[in-house]
Parts: C-alpha cells; structure tokens; sequence
C-alpha cells in the first residue's frame, strides 16, 4: 500500500484498521511545552539584560583577563538560554498550527511518518537497528496505559533546555524519572543505510513505547522472510 493511502485511511476512517497503531501530534503537549519555552524566554532574555546592565562595561574595563570570561560565559549561556528558547517556542507553535498535518503509523507491513509535506514510508521488512536514545525503564518493559504516555511539565522544557533534557529540578523521584526515558527515537533503513529519524520528543507519545511496538512490528515481518 502506497504512503498517501495508508495516511488516507488513517484520518478518514472511523475505526483504526485492526494492527494499525497511530501516534498523532499531542497538541496538550506542544502547548504545555510552548509554555515552557515561554518561560525561558523570561528568564533567559530577562536574566541576559539585568546581568549585561551589572556587568558591562565594568567587568571588562576592570575585571581582568578572568573577570572577563566569566562574565563573557554567564552572558552567552542567558543569551544562548534565551534565544534558543525563542527558536524552539516558533517551531513547536509551528507544529501546534498545522498538528493534523504530523502522523506516524505503524501498520504490519509498514512505517509511515509525515510531517507536513514530508512523508517518510518505509516498509517493516527493512527496519533495522531501532534505537531509542536515552536510559529505558529498569523494567525493560514498555509502559502501560496511555501510548501518548504523561504530559510533560512547562518548568521541565526550560531544565531539560539548560541542563539537558534527562535533568530536571524537582527532585530526585522526577530526575530519575526522566533520565529512564527516552527524548529520541531512530532506526536504519536497510535499503540505503540511511538513518531514520523517528522523534526527536515526546510530542507523539513515549519514544521508548514506540520504539516498543516498532521492534515487534518489524520483528514480527522479518520473522517471515
């Protein structure tokens, strides 16, 4: 079945195709994330403009050579914090815009993924190497219950954006948490070698619950060849 069909059917019909497992955009998630990004434009900008106001051009005048780069990394990190926050916030509003128009199916014969005008398929048979990039439960089992799995909190983008995203402030119970699960998720295709992106968040779901369902799917059709 071509790409475009399997999408077709996807949205327009009332029932998932028995097998077929779909991961649309989590609009709650995009929206809970923009606020997040939010907040680290505040912070960030906010923070990069009271330190420059402090700092400069005293620090640089007097400082010497030491009071400079430290002033110069505390600077650029606000700066760096702020304006990538600006970035990221554009790209998820961007996607919360046109959500409809973001899909992964998995059915059993085949990946589908579009982005927009970009539509990725790539049948299971030729599905190597699934990796999810992060720290799996300690289970090793996939979670239960909703596939779109826990919405993030806002104050969390901003840690995971200083910190990195498997860092978060709220505690030892949450960072554990966190660091278990996956942000990304990719596979090789074996056609051409080439490397798949899957997510790059969670705003389709858990990485490691589609990872999961993906592993046995691509699994279960090479079994037969």
């Amino acid at each position: 079945m071509e790409a475009t069909d399997i999408l077709a059917q996807a949205r327009t019909n009332p029932e998932t195709p028995h097998g077929w497992v779909l991961f649309p955009l989590s609009r709650s998630k995009l929206a809970i994330g923009i606020a997040g990004w939010a907040l680290g434009i505040t912070l960030g900008l906010g923070l990069f403009t009271a330190a420059a106001l402090v700092t400069i051009p005293g620090n640089y005048q007097h400082g010497g050579i030491l009071g400079i780069i430290v002033t110069t990394f505390i600077l650029g990190t606000l700066l760096f914090i702020g304006l990538g926050s600006v970035w990221t916030l554009i790209v998820d509003v961007l996607r919360l815009q046109r959500a409809d128009q973001y899909l992964i199916v998995i059915t059993p014969e085949d990946f589908v993924k579009q982005e927009r005008e970009k539509i990725i398929h790539v049948p299971l048979a030729y599905i190597r190497h699934v990796t999810a990039r992060g720290k799996p439960p300690v289970d090793g089992a996939a979670p239960k219950g909703n596939v779109l799995g826990e919405v993030p909190r806002a104050r969390e983008n901003l840690s995971g954006f200083i910190l990195g995203r498997g860092l978060v402030p709220s505690g030892e119970r949450l960072r554990r948490k966190r660091m278990r699960t996956p942000t990304s998720l990719a596979f090789i295709d074996s056609r051409d070698d080439s490397e798949v992106t899957v997510v790059t968040d969670e705003a389709y779901g858990d990485p490691f619950m589609i990872a999961a369902l993906l592993k046995q799917y691509a699994s279960s059709v090479q079994s037969l060849v």
